[in-house]
C-alpha cells in the first residue's frame, strides 16, 4: 500500500510538473527552505530539553529528517538545472527524428 501511494504521488509530481512547470518549482523551492529553516529553529530546543532516551531519538529524528530535506532540496535544485537541457534535447531529437522521417 505505501508503494503505491509512493508511486501515485511521484506521478503526481510529474504531472505537475509537466502542466504547471515554472510555478511548481518555485512552490517546491519556497516550500524546502521554509521546512529546512522549521527544522533548523526546532534541533536547538529539541537538545534543550535535557535528558531521556525519548529526547534522544526525537532530537536524532529532526536530524535525519534536516538531512532528507536538505537532499530534497539539492535534488529540486539539480532537477530545475538540468530540466531545461533535457527539454532541449528531446526537442532537438524530434526535429531530428522527423525530418529523418520525411526523408
Amino acid at each position: 500500500m505505501i508503494r503505491n501511494l509512493a508511486q501515485l504521488a511521484y506521478r503526481l509530481d510529474e504531472w505537475l510538473q509537466t502542466k504547471l512547470g515554472r510555478p511548481y518549482n518555485a512552490l517546491l523551492g519556497v516550500g524546502l527552505v521554509l521546512g529546512l529553516i522549521h527544522q533548523f529553529q526546532d534541533l536547538p530546543k529539541d537538545f534543550a530539553r535535557g535528558g531521556g532516551v525519548s529526547t534522544l531519538l526525537i532530537a536524532a529524528m529532526d536530524v535525519a529528517l534536516l538531512v532528507n530535506q536538505a537532499g530534497q532540496f539539492h535534488q529540486h535544485l539539480e532537477r530545475r538545472r538540468t530540466m531545461p537541457k533535457r527539454l532541449k534535447r528531446r526537442a532537438g531529437k524530434d526535429v531530428a527524428k522527423a525530418e529523418g522521417d520525411k526523408a
